[in-house]
């Protein structure tokens, strides 16, 4: 697996570095986490990812937002990803 870093040298994602973050975020939390994550959405918005969909407890989301981190940098995830069950 290749995981493509967030570099805060570039003012914006576009093009290639957008779909490669995307695409090293999602593939990071699909190996991951240990319950079923196809029904979340990944896009790029300036320099941050955004995750929308939802889990089945708030833990699990957090566990989301940590590995998408982890790729993207600290403060470059927007979390739109609710718990169904607190």
């Amino acid at each position: 697996m290749i995981l493509v870093t967030h570099d805060p040298s570039r003012q914006n994602c576009q093009g290639s570095d957008s779909a490669s973050l995307i695409a090293s975020v999602r593939c990071a939390i699909a190996s991951e986490v240990p319950f079923d994550v196809t029904n979340l959405s990944y896009r790029v918005l300036g320099d941050s990812i955004v995750i929308e969909g939802n889990v089945v407890k708030r833990s699990d989301a957090e566990l989301i937002h940590r590995i998408a981190e982890d790729i993207a940098g600290q403060g470059r995830v927007i979390m739109r990803v609710g718990g169904i069950n607190h």
